[in-house]
Parts: C-alpha cells; structure tokens; sequence
C-alpha cells in the first residue's frame, strides 16, 4: 500500500512540475519537486530492500 501511494505521489508532483508547470502557483511547483524528490528515493529504497541479494547478509571483508 506504501509503495503505491507513493507511486501515486511522483506521478502527481510529475504532473505538476512538468505539464501543469503554467497553471500551478510556485508554492505548489516547490512542494511537486520536493515531493517528486521524495518519493523517487522511497522507491528505490524499497526496490533495494526487496531484491533477493544473496551477498546480502555476508559483509565483505
């Protein structure tokens, strides 16, 4: 359910930091980046907390 309100969340602030830039007042253009930001970096933490790595509990010596 996170990953898809998150999903949903980069889609919306993609939406209004690209096509919607004209229409969107500038408090809502620097909330869509930071967001877009965001939600960009949960998605890849969650990818990599899901991939099946399996080097992943022997630390390199």
């Amino acid at each position: 359910m996170l990953v898809w309100g998150t999903v949903v969340a980069l889609l919306l602030s993609l939406a209004a930091v690209g096509p919607l830039r004209d229409i969107s007042p500038s408090w809502l253009q620097t909330g869509a980046e930071l967001m877009g930001v965001i939600s960009l970096f949960a998605l890849v933490c969650f990818v990599e907390s899901s991939s099946s790595n399996p080097d992943r509990g022997n630390p390199a010596s």
